[in-house]
């Protein structure tokens, strides 16, 4: 085999000019094919960080959102029961009023009355379980009518609490007797 090497002096004379014009072009072309990738690697690289700053930023945000709808499902739920609560507080006192019973309450304060006291007043007040609580004016001959009222009524196991709130004698200004108010708790079944 014949080695080749370059000796210009030597005839025939060979002419590798074009030869080394086209791997100078070819390095010259992958020169810039290298710089070009350089750069498209970098700018990608740069990409890539500005995304995953994205990706976190948009999971913290996804997590914040995700912990704020939590709260938000917890304190609705915190409202419903509470309103529910309040709602079905006020149907019981609605229940309570509707099934109170004015002949039952009459019937039993006609029975349980001393003869000689009689009622000039009465107001049913109902609280948030439906129990009734009566505020009864009351008029009687004198202050012994008071005594026996207290008293008869707290015999009856319908009748609960009796609490004496004023009493007025004749002498302050009430001429038909002796008149006094007393707030009472009803419950018809009787006492608990």
């Amino acid at each position: 085999m014949r080695s080749f090497h370059l000796d210009f002096a030597r005839r025939p004379f060979r002419d590798e000019r074009p030869l080394f014009l086209v791997v100078a072009a070819a390095l010259a072309i992958t020169a810039g094919l290298l710089a070009v990738n350089i750069r498209l690697y970098r700018d990608f690289s740069r990409e890539m960080e500005g995304t995953n700053r994205q990706i976190e930023y948009l999971e913290q945000r996804r997590t914040r959102a995700v912990q704020t709808a939590e709260r938000a499902r917890a304190a609705l739920n915190a409202y419903k029961v509470s309103t529910l609560a309040r709602e079905s507080r006020g149907l019981l006192k609605v229940i309570g009023e509707r099934r109170f019973s004015w002949t039952g309450l009459l019937s039993r304060l006609e029975r349980t009355l001393p003869p000689e006291v009689r009622v000039a007043r009465m107001t049913p007040k109902f609280d948030n379980t439906g129990e009734a609580t009566i505020d009864l004016g009351l008029v009687g001959k004198n202050a012994d009518s008071v005594v026996r009222t207290i008293a008869s009524l707290s015999r009856d196991p319908a009748f609960d609490a009796v609490d004496l709130k004023t009493e007025s004698t004749p002498e302050v200004g009430v001429a038909e007797g002796h008149s006094f108010t007393l707030f009472v708790a009803y419950r018809p079944e009787g006492r608990p």
